[in-house]
């Protein structure tokens, strides 16, 4: 365990990686959010996401949901992007399309995983809360509050899990999603701790950045080299299996 990188120097060395690669990790980050957003503001034409009606909200959560599925394949491309940032490698902008292009059918299945982990927190908020806008009842608010810390019991610990799948998808293209789950749970065992502790400390930045867009434009790389550089820290001895 002693020869990965501390947190620090994990970093340190996110910053030396990021020299001259600012401009096309933001750029493609922005160029996903804006298909992003376009993709959902066409189904908010329907009236569907702005209601409180539970039976709408659920309606509207299932098609954002599946706009999710999609639009998340490009997190792929932006992995490989900072992947090859990260390895000394020559970056294009074509990359956030690599998902669409390449092994689509395991990038769907890697995008409909995370979404539906990331859905549960949500969920977990939204569905009891509208139970109480319907109906006025205090025990809502209570279960409101124990599903949302039963949800992230939950959430954050299969999402440390799941964390490098498709940094592995890159790596291993031959295998399919299920392997690559296998695989990705297997490699996280006695490093969740770790990774959660290194997801903490951006916290102060990721505050500081919301204080304004570009803040955030500069903090978003940073972690994304950070994580991406855990996963090649961590990689190094599974390299000789």
């Amino acid at each position: 365990m002693g020869s990965f990188l501390s947190v620090a120097q994990l970093k340190n060395k996110a910053k030396d990686c990021l020299d001259g690669h600012y401009g096309i990790l933001i750029g493609a980050a922005m160029a996903v959010n804006i298909i992003s957003f376009f993709a959902l503001f066409l189904f908010a034409q329907f009236n569907l996401l702005s209601s409180n009606t539970l039976a709408a909200y659920l309606l509207s959560c299932a098609i954002r949901f599946l706009v999710s599925v999609f639009t998340g394949v490009f997190q792929v491309g932006i992995t490989l992007l900072v992947l090859k940032c990260a390895c000394g490698n020559k970056p294009a902008f074509s990359d956030i399309f690599y998902g669409f292009s390449h092994h689509l059918q395991t990038a769907l299945g890697l995008s409909l995983l995370y979404q539906a982990v990331n859905l549960l927190p949500t969920l977990a908020y939204r569905v009891p809360y509208l139970c109480y806008l319907s109906t006025g009842k205090n025990k809502f608010l209570l279960i409101m509050c124990f599903s949302i810390l039963l949800s992230l019991a939950v959430y954050i610990p299969v999402s440390l899990c799941l964390s490098q799948c498709l940094f592995l998808m890159l790596d291993f293209p031959n295998k399919g999603a299920r392997e690559i789950l296998a695989l990705g749970i297997r490699i996280m065992k006695g490093r969740k701790a770790r990774l959660f502790y290194l997801e903490l400390s951006f916290i102060p930045l990721i505050l500081l950045g919301c204080l304004s867009v570009i803040g955030l434009l500069w903090v978003v790389p940073y972690m994304q080299m950070t994580m991406a550089l855990f996963y090649l820290d961590i990689m190094k001895p599974e390299q000789k299996n």
